[in-house]
């Protein structure tokens, strides 16, 4: 006799396997989708913070809270121009706060430069996540904090 085709318990078999796998695999998958997305992020904030110190350089401290809200504009980032942000990402003019992959980034220019990533999508959607320039710290989201590695 030859057997020319599967019978029904070798398919229900494999599909059981492939179920299992993909039960397995997928949450781990959106975990590193969304832990490259951080990264992106982090390049950003980081971009935004030497930004500001660059302000504060030239102006002052003194002078940093007095600047002219077009020189203080996060579309500005002192660059003179929002072509050079990177692929991906938009200003919200409205709330003045640099928009991609997932998170609003605001510069808070009140004399001490940091940034503060809000996530807007997802599953993690309103973890706030602050930049001092040298340490970021996650607040009110702990398994997001978690993946993110702070």
């Amino acid at each position: 006799m030859n057997k020319k085709a599967f019978t029904l318990i070798e398919m229900l078999t494999v599909i059981i396997i492939v179920g299992i796998l993909s039960a397995v695999a997928l949450p781990q998958y959106r975990k590193v989708v969304e832990r490259s997305r951080f990264t992106k992020a982090q390049v950003m904030a980081k971009a935004l913070y030497d930004s500001c110190e660059r302000l504060v350089a030239e102006f002052g401290v003194e002078e940093f809270g007095a600047l002219d809200s077009s020189v203080k504009k996060i579309t500005r980032l002192d660059i003179g121009s929002t072509n050079l942000l990177p692929t991906g990402f938009s200003i919200n003019d409205n709330t003045l706060t640099i928009v991609g992959v997932g998170f609003n980034y605001t510069l808070n220019n009140t004399g001490v430069c940091f940034v503060t990533i809000t996530k807007t999508t997802g599953s993690y959607k309103d973890v706030n996540i602050t930049y001092n320039g040298s340490v970021f710290t996650c607040s009110n989201n702990t398994e997001a904090c978690d993946i993110y590695g702070l």
